[in-house]
């Protein structure tokens, strides 16, 4: 991977329904300056319907700082406050084919719930056909360092159990991220690789496999919660709370809305999920996560149906 913006660069199937474990599953501006060739584009690609082409979801404070570091370093970088108080970041990167329009949102809080209630937010008021969650999570896998970052193509509900005098018996559910991000996904680590150049600090690595999601904070290298998930995957690479609320808005979504093309979550690691978890790294997982957004980017923007 080079270091320079990715405006530069050239460049579990969640269709197919959720799948049991253990158990029951339950305004364009009008003005007389010429519009830039990004403008014109746009205006020109038949996209009029939406304000966006990638959402971009984070939930943590570094997180946002880290996405809103690169969305700044384009042209046409903007804020937008939206009726409920929140704040919306809006940039036009360049991508394969066209020009590519991001919005970027912040969850409320940590978890399922306001993760849930960001992703609607986006698809309410600009209507992405693609969302990325990202941000931090916690390896749970020996050869996943902490600086990697995590491309989940699939994500793990660990939370739905029922307590019994033998301890919990879990009742997850696995949901793959769509075959189109699929394809995207590979083509960028064809031509990029599985090793990333920092320009501000070490190499790191990028992982692709399945996350496990809960709202239950994992600190325990003993959690039974670790164990299950190596019993249902034993790829399972991290683990965080927020991607099974997205996973689940977008299934539910995805038979009412033609448009809706996919989700998935870009991680980087900050800890190990044991009793040594803390927000030292927060920030340097949460940038690593970022610069892997910016240089996937221009791999996201999608053929429009010829239909």
């Amino acid at each position: 991977m080079n270091a320079q913006p990715a405006w530069h660069n050239t460049g579990m199937t969640v269709t197919g329904g959720t799948v049991q474990v253990g158990g029951d599953v339950r305004a364009e501006q009008h003005n007389h300056v010429t519009p830039t060739p990004i403008a014109r584009a746009a205006a020109a690609s038949g996209r009029a319907g939406r304000r966006a082409d990638v959402g971009i979801l984070t939930v943590l404070r570094e997180e946002m700082s880290a996405v809103v570091e690169v969305l700044s370093r384009v042209p046409d970088h903007r804020t937008e406050q939206l009726y409920g108080g929140s704040t919306v970041h809006l940039a036009t990167v360049e991508a394969q084919g066209g020009p590519l329009r991001v919005v970027a949102i912040q969850a409320l809080q940590p978890g399922t719930h306001s993760a849930l209630v960001a992703y609607q937010q986006l698809r309410r008021r600009f209507s992405p056909p693609l969302v990325l969650l990202v941000g931090i999570a916690g390896a749970v896998r020996a050869d996943v360092r902490i600086g990697d970052v995590v491309l989940a193509d699939e994500v793990i509900w660990y939370d739905s159990r029922r307590e019994t005098a033998d301890g919990p018996q879990r009742r997850g559910w696995t949901q793959a991220t769509a075959p189109v991000l699929r394809y995207r996904v590979s083509d960028f680590l064809v031509r990029h690789g599985t090793v990333v150049r920092s320009p501000a600090g070490p190499e790191f690595h990028l992982h692709r496999g399945p996350i496990g999601s809960g709202n239950a904070v994992v600190t325990d290298a003993d959690s039974d919660i670790r164990s299950w998930l190596r019993e249902v995957h034993e790829k399972t690479l991290a683990v965080e709370t927020e991607a099974g609320g997205v996973a689940q808005a977008f299934y539910e979504e995805i038979d009412e809305d033609r448009a809706l093309r996919g989700w998935m979550t870009v991680r980087g690691v900050s800890d190990h999920a044991d009793r040594h978890k803390g927000h030292r790294d927060h920030e340097v997982a949460a940038r690593h996560a970022a610069l892997v957004m910016e240089r996937l980017l221009p791999y996201l923007r999608l053929v429009e149906d010829e239909r």
